[in-house]
């Protein structure tokens, strides 16, 4: 498939040209935000909110000073798009950031780049410099912040929080970051990923962009793990089937054995079972199938896979990121891993396994940030769809 992202796409001579920059200027706010509406380009940080409503919220705020936020903090386990990007296309990446700090009239553009991605920080301070001599910009302050490998940095708040100085917390809600955000002044956050389509979309079109998917949907960087035959990071259309991604964009599995189990969109995706993999892999149909588009990230578990044990590590991996300020958040994650752990050692029992349900419904609205809602997902939908298969592995000795 095309590489949208690669400079051969987008620059019609010198890279100092930035021809997808050049024309945003020449365009009105306005008419970016219709070429992006048309191009249906949702957000890909996980959220799926639509590019273009954005723009047009922040623009929306009174005149003064604006920021725009690049967020490359990516920490989802298994993920490499946001890296990928950020070391493979900075000069893309910074393209698209531009465009959308024009397009907002922001007065300061900042990346936030994990602080272990040593070569894109130093790429992009390299094209920081080039960009301030050679396209002489009116008054934008380009920023490039190291930040911190923390998992809680992907939400926008504490990742605002962090670079206004104070400890990367969310904060509740409202005033949104698009109110109140950096120095308390309307903020726009956008995923990496999310920045680098606008170049395309700006020089080629939204109808062309659009025709990138069979099904006018665009496409999108999706990371396969390492049980894939077509392991790692790759582009891919939206709206074909997940079976169609996975067996023929991902190769299905080195195993060669069959697919048991799907889970897409990160450790906060619900499992698909083999039955259900003709849904659409796009964000509306994967979300109304239970599972999620999310940070693009795409397991696959075959037959002999122990769901039991993949369980626990998602739910580890949440206790051990949640930021204890919330205690529904503390307790509910606390809880599952030891409900997770407990079957994992053979000490479970049906019983054990439906409290998970209830601990999970009790809280769902007890959080200040969207993290405690993200265990769910995963543990129901695999209780639901493989709980005869728990009984037999896991507590067979212990039924209830």
């Amino acid at each position: 498939m095309l590489d949208i992202f690669d400079r051969r796409q987008l620059d019609a001579g010198a890279s100092w040209e930035l021809p997808a920059y050049v024309k945003a200027r020449r365009l009105s706010p306005g008419e970016i935000c219709a070429q992006v509406a048309a191009s249906g380009l949702i957000g890909k940080g996980g959220a799926g909110f639509p590019v273009s409503r954005k723009l047009e919220l922040i623009m929306s705020q009174a005149a003064g000073t604006r920021h725009v936020v690049i967020n490359g903090g990516e920490h989802e386990p298994g993920s490499a798009k946001d890296r990928h990007l950020l070391e493979e296309h900075p000069l893309t990446v910074f393209e698209g950031a531009l465009i959308l700090a024009h397009t907002v009239s922001a007065n300061v553009l900042h990346f936030a780049v994990p602080e272990s991605a040593t070569g894109a920080l130093e790429a992009l301070r390299d094209i920081k410099e080039s960009f301030m001599r050679s396209m002489k910009p009116s008054a934008l302050d380009v920023r490039i912040s190291p930040v911190p490998e923390t998992y809680l940095l992907g939400e926008e708040s504490a990742l605002l929080e962090m670079l206004n100085g104070r400890p990367p917390i969310p904060r509740e809600r409202p005033p949104f970051p698009i109110q109140e955000g950096i120095d308390g002044k309307p903020t726009l956050v956008h995923n990496v990923e999310t920045a680098a389509h606008l170049p395309y979309i700006l020089l080629h079109g939204p109808s062309r962009y659009r025709a990138l998917s069979p099904a006018g949907l665009g496409v999108a960087l999706c990371t396969f793990g390492p049980e894939f035959v077509n392991s790692g990071v790759r582009l891919v259309p939206l709206g074909i089937s997940l079976h169609e991604i996975v067996m023929g964009h991902g190769g299905g599995l080195i195993s060669g054995k069959p697919i048991r189990a799907v889970q897409t969109g990160g450790p906060s995706g619900g499992f698909l079972g083999h039955d259900e993999l003709d849904v659409p892999f796009d964000h509306a149909s994967l979300q109304k199938a239970g599972a999620s588009l999310g940070c693009g990230v795409i397991r696959a578990f075959d037959e002999d896979a122990d769901l039991i044990l993949e369980l626990s590590r998602i739910t580890e991996f949440f206790m051990s990121n949640s930021c204890g300020q919330c205690p529904g958040c503390r307790m509910q994650t606390q809880v599952l891993h030891r409900i997770m752990q407990q079957t994992l050692a053979g000490e479970g029992s049906e019983k054990l396994l439906a409290q998970a349900p209830i601990v999970i419904k009790a809280n769902a609205a007890k959080g200040i940030c969207g993290f405690i809602r993200m265990p769910g997902p995963p543990v129901l939908s695999a209780l639901e769809k493989f709980r005869s298969e728990f009984a037999r592995d896991h507590i067979k000795h212990h039924a209830s």
